[in-house]
């Protein structure tokens, strides 16, 4: 079968696949600044549209989770047809463009569909950056390089803290911000505005990438009877495997998205804190163990999958919220802020960097030719699961349970009723690897 090359490569052109996932890796940082710079603004936003708690986390989770995962979904379909690069340059300019027009909402309808659109934009980005990698890298480096790409969440969401704290500080708090050619405006929407202009700006970067040839496994060898295989007779014969794996995911993405939606907002109910003193205290806390957290557990997953031990993936991710699930819920009964950053830290480098070590397990055992449609179902579910549940309940419980000033209460309960269910579910997925193996 001829390759899909897409765009006409240039004659200088940088061939190693490196160069592909650095610019995946800039693309996604970016993605999750758009993605998550809000969760800093819920304060003047909710004054600005006269809008609560639970109506603030419609538009932090669903209005963006479940047109992520519909479109997802169709994108993965087209990541198995038509050139990746090509589509990664179309979701780019997509949810820059959305971003950027989130600016000129006035109403709660508005700002619902701006966030739409980023999640739209998104929903390309992760399908195709998983099928270019896993197609570049011998099966053995897969967790790693996986990883390099998705540390660009948590660089996306350490800068989007570090600067966004700042500017949100320095502009969404405050009153009206005149803009060159769009006038007076307030100052979370000049935060919009800037955010979107910023990801436009990375566009070309796109051109640079490789398109490695399809229908060829990473250690080389061809396999037609796996190419022959249809996705849904796939799921019929390893649902334990492609289902199970999201959904045991998933259901650690349920805290993961709530603590990323509203720690913020907990520390400045509980410490009294600022949105530039929460950017730098959680945006400095997040980078390192991110960082960590994100590369150090690829790499010891991929050590451990080396020397035989062939459920490494879900394993590690037991023995992580085994130690750090307690640990957050001392974090959101510390007394002071050192404590909580102290008592979180676990959280945030053993647990929270999943995505690139469980991708990682599925392209274990993905046909080549349903790459795209096995990373867009693990997104759908983890997504679903992590960003409509997750949010939603906290802001629930908030409003008609703790209070508003109980939001560390809320959190504890959704992570006392969704963890177990991760280790159960993750478990049973290790067993079929190993059965697999």
């Amino acid at each position: 079968m001829t390759p899909c090359t897409g765009l006409t490569p240039r004659p200088r052109l940088i061939r190693s696949p490196w160069v592909t996932v650095a610019v995946l890796f800039a693309f996604y940082v970016f993605s999750f600044v758009d993605r998550v710079i809000i969760n800093l603004m819920v304060a003047p936003i909710e004054r600005d549209l006269a809008i609560d708690d639970f109506h603030m986390s419609l538009l932090l989770g669903p209005a963006f989770g479940l047109f992520y995962v519909v479109v997802g979904l169709a994108a993965g379909v087209a990541v198995d047809r038509w050139p990746r690069r090509v589509i990664t340059a179309i979701g780019v300019a997509l949810w820059g463009a959305a971003t950027f027009l989130t600016g000129f909402a006035g109403n709660f309808a508005m700002l619902a569909m701006g966030r739409t659109g980023v999640g739209i934009g998104e929903s390309t980005l992760t399908p195709s950056a998983h099928a270019l990698i896993a197609d570049s890298f011998p099966r053995h480096r897969l967790s790693t390089a996986m990883a390099v790409f998705t540390v660009g969440a948590i660089v996306g969401g350490g800068l989007a803290l570090l600067v966004g704290g700042a500017v949100v500080h320095a502009l969404a708090e405050r009153g009206a911000v005149s803009l060159p050619l769009i006038g007076a405006v307030s100052g979370w929407q000049a935060v919009f505005f800037a955010v979107g202009a910023a990801t436009l700006l990375l566009l070309p970067l796109a051109l640079l990438m490789r398109e490695p040839a399809r229908d060829r496994p990473a250690n080389g060898a061809a396999n037609p009877v796996r190419h022959a295989i249809s996705f849904g007779a796939l799921l019929r014969r390893d649902w334990r495997l492609f289902v199970l794996l999201p959904v045991g995911f998933g259901c650690t993405n349920i805290v993961a998205v709530a603590y990323v939606t509203w720690v913020p907002t907990f520390m400045m109910r509980s410490y009294g804190m600022n949105a530039a003193q929460v950017g730098l205290a959680l945006g400095v806390q997040n980078l390192a163990a991110g960082l960590l957290g994100q590369i150090g557990g690829a790499m010891i997953v991929d050590r451990l999958y080396a020397r035989g031990v062939k459920d490494a993936h879900p394993r590690y991710h037991i023995v992580g919220l085994l130690v750090s699930a307690p640990l957050m819920l001392l974090a959101f009964r510390a007394p002071t802020l050192t404590g909580f950053l102290i008592a979180s830290f676990a959280f945030y480098c053993l647990t929270f960097p999943f995505v690139a070590y469980a991708a990682a397990a599925l392209q274990l055992f993905a046909p080549d030719h349903l790459r795209g449609r096995v990373s867009s179902l693990f997104l759908a579910l983890i997504t679903v699961i992590g960003t409509v549940i997750g949010p939603t309940v906290v802001g629930l419980l908030t409003d008609h349970v703790f209070g508003k000033a109980g939001l560390g209460e809320a959190l504890s309960v959704l992570t006392i009723a969704t963890v177990p269910l991760a280790i159960a579910v993750l478990a049973r997925v290790a067993k079929t690897m190993r059965a697999r193996a």
